[in-house]
């Protein structure tokens, strides 16, 4: 039996503690991959714009499962959205904006996007996760595919 595909998760296991890797010795590993006919597939709950910012040369060449499962690409073109109807997405919008200490990222196959209001050390971070980052005044009328949403908490509320 041989191997068919190799999947990888990137923060903590792929990456460095840096966000980084070595780019030189994967390239290698790669292309010893790809002549034995082995895929290579990225999994992650992270936005499909920063994972492939991680892989520019081959990108149109491997898998991504991003967001959690929600948007899965292969060489370059959509294999699955697992898109949100309106409603479910207006309904957990409505429901969330109840918590107003949740902070919000719709995650949509376009961008993400986070409310203006937020404080700037919330956009900080998001704005490392997602390479596509819009700030909106509010979540009516947005149009895009939804997959998930992110919330943020201050380190002190997490523990409630």
């Amino acid at each position: 039996m041989s191997i068919k595909l190799i999947a990888v998760d990137m923060d903590g296991t792929f990456l460095s503690d840096q966000k980084t890797y070595n780019r030189e010795r994967f390239m290698a590993q790669y292309q010893q991959m790809k002549a034995q006919g082995i895929r290579f597939v990225v999994a992650s709950g992270n936005q499909y714009y920063q994972l492939i910012s991680f892989f520019p040369e081959i990108a149109n060449e491997i898998a991504f499962v991003a967001e959690n499962g929600g948007w899965v690409v292969s060489e370059g073109k959509d294999v699955f959205n697992g898109e949100l109807s309106k409603d479910a997405f207006a309904t957990v919008v409505e429901h969330l904006l109840t918590r107003p200490e949740v902070e919000i990222i719709a995650c949509g196959k376009n961008s993400a996007y986070t409310l203006k209001k937020y404080d700037d050390a919330m956009k900080t971070v998001a704005e490392m996760y997602y390479h596509r980052l819009e700030y909106v005044d509010n979540f009516d009328n947005l149009e895009d595919i939804f997959f998930k949403f992110g919330l943020n908490l201050s380190d002190e509320l997490i523990p409630q």
